[in-house]
């Protein structure tokens, strides 16, 4: 990597790329092309390593050694100082708070036939929310999913789902959004150089980054107020029930992970993913949809000839709707928004590539050159969801995508996060019509950098589609060879 100097380190040089390029993922590929796929950076008091390209990336994340989380300033800020929660620890806390998690949200829905009672309820009250929006103009669509898509994690949580009027909600989800935008994937400057919350801490964005934490663990404190309140010897309701009763339980035990704070920043953590990634995927997916209207005419025919106007879709159909599943993940390839994903620490000295990689070291994966890697991909930069289907025109899984990660820090919420991707992505083409709005300004794909790539305001007209059934002459068989036809002509593909 390049050479560092006393106290910065190669920050300057690397705030100068970021400057250039406009988004950090863009600055380290700037580096790759002059360093290699491993690169080696010193921002301040952290060292990082970044890896790319597909080979690189899958080996780290499936050697144990690589799968540590950082200890900086920002992480440790946002859970009082200490190593608590899910997302940013590791060893027995990490643990034993994982599996105590996924046991529970499994009890209270995932992978249960409730979850999907829920998402179809929920991808209704999307839809009627979506329709009274439409009715006063063109519908915010950066945000249009923020709630729909916590309340399909917060029934699970906490028992509850929230109304899309709530303002307690919305101020909370308006606080995430501005988190996700102020630090990035390393924990910002104030990891990097933590005396400067003391020097500029406004312009070092730790002010705001004390008043973002402060309000959220407000909002969610309430809410283990009110299951405390109602705390009984009864079975548990929804996972803070659960968790508080192991709390009683382990009331004298020092050695446990049962306490309330690390009750109030698991609940961060399943607050801050559930709320974020996956209404972001979909806010993004749409703004891409009304740049490329080809494509929602494709996704409808599909929908049209498999589900009936008469009838909303459901997840039993995705076996017959191989385009549009195609279509789904060849976006969380191309319109990845984590392209350097959640930074992982290495937990001893370890070699990759013939580097030795020293122990704590930030480690970032390129996840944007493992899904354009010339290696793997044929024309990574053209959007070509024909890639995942096979010659008869059924989807095929591409193992070389990671959207969700690999190894042990695979994301937790993975089933959770495809149901209600295809569920609420779905319900929203097979019922409106979209088109960008002429009111408001072109949407624009390059969205804000930060710890994600958050999508920018944009605004689109929502037309309601007509609920009669389809002409009779037009059957399955018929629309799907057509639009197959054109898939494999590579007549509908896309050039970044």
């Amino acid at each position: 990597g390049p050479l560092w100097i006393p106290l910065f380190g190669c920050f300057l040089k690397f705030a100068r790329l970021r400057l250039k390029h406009g988004y950090i993922y863009l600055a380290m590929q700037d580096l790759e092309r002059t360093y290699g796929p491993v690169i080696g950076l010193k921002l301040g008091v952290q060292k990082v390593v970044v890896i790319s390209t597909y080979d690189l990336v899958k080996k780290a994340l499936l050697q144990d050694e690589f799968n540590n989380r950082p200890d900086g300033f920002f992480f440790r800020v946002r859970s009082f100082g200490k190593r608590k929660g899910v997302l940013f620890t590791e060893g027995t806390m990490w643990a034993r708070t994982r599996r105590f998690t996924m046991r529970h949200l499994r009890t209270f829905g995932i992978g249960q036939s409730v979850m999907k009672e829920q998402l179809v309820l929920e991808a209704q009250n999307l839809i009627d929310h979506l329709q009274e929006m439409s009715e006063s103009g063109a519908v915010t669509m950066h945000t249009a999913f923020d709630v729909a898509v916590i309340n399909s994690l917060w029934f699970m949580i906490a028992g509850h789902k929230f109304e899309y009027e709530d303002q307690k909600l919305q101020e909370a989800l308006t606080l995430v959004h501005d988190a996700f935008k102020l630090m990035d994937t390393m924990g910002g400057v104030v990891s990097q150089m933590p005396f400067l919350r003391f020097v500029i801490p406004e312009l070092s964005g730790y002010e705001e980054l004390m008043e973002i934490l402060e309000n959220l663990w407000r909002f969610l404190d309430e809410e283990i107020k009110i299951h405390e309140r109602k705390l009984s010897n009864d079975p548990p309701r929804d996972l803070i029930d659960a968790f508080l009763l192991e709390i009683c339980k382990h009331d004298e035990n020092e050695d446990t992970v049962f306490d309330r704070e690390n009750l109030l920043v698991l609940c961060l953590d399943l607050f801050l993913a559930g709320s974020k990634t996956t209404s972001d995927t979909l806010a993004n997916i749409f703004l891409f949809l009304s740049l490329n209207p080809e494509w929602l005419r494709v996704l409808q025919a599909e929908l049209d000839s498999v589900v009936g106007r008469s009838r909303a879709p459901t997840e039993d159909d995705l076996p017959s709707l191989p385009i549009t599943e195609a279509f789904l993940a060849e976006a969380q390839r191309y319109l990845i928004l984590a392209p350097l994903g959640v930074p992982h620490t290495t937990a001893k000295d370890v070699f990759l590539n013939g580097y030795r990689i020293p122990k704590d070291t930030v480690i970032l994966f390129d996840y944007h050159s493992a899904h354009n890697d010339k290696a793997y991909w044929e024309r990574p930069n053209e959007f070509r969801p024909q890639r995942f289907l096979d010659e008869q025109g059924q989807f095929r899984r591409n193992n070389y995508g990671l959207p969700f990660g690999l190894g042990k820090r695979r994301c937790l919420g993975e089933q959770l996060a495809r149901s209600t991707l295809f569920l609420f992505f779905t319900y929203v083409v097979h019922y409106f019509d979209i088109e960008i709005s002429a009111e408001h300004s072109k949407p624009n794909l390059n969205g804000y950098d930060g710890f994600t790539v958050s999508p920018k305001p944009y605004y689109l007209k929502l037309t309601r589609r007509s609920s009669c059934d389809d002409d009779p002459h037009v059957t399955r068989a018929s629309t799907h060879d057509g639009t197959f036809g054109l898939l494999r002509r590579g007549l509908i593909s896309l050039n970044s």
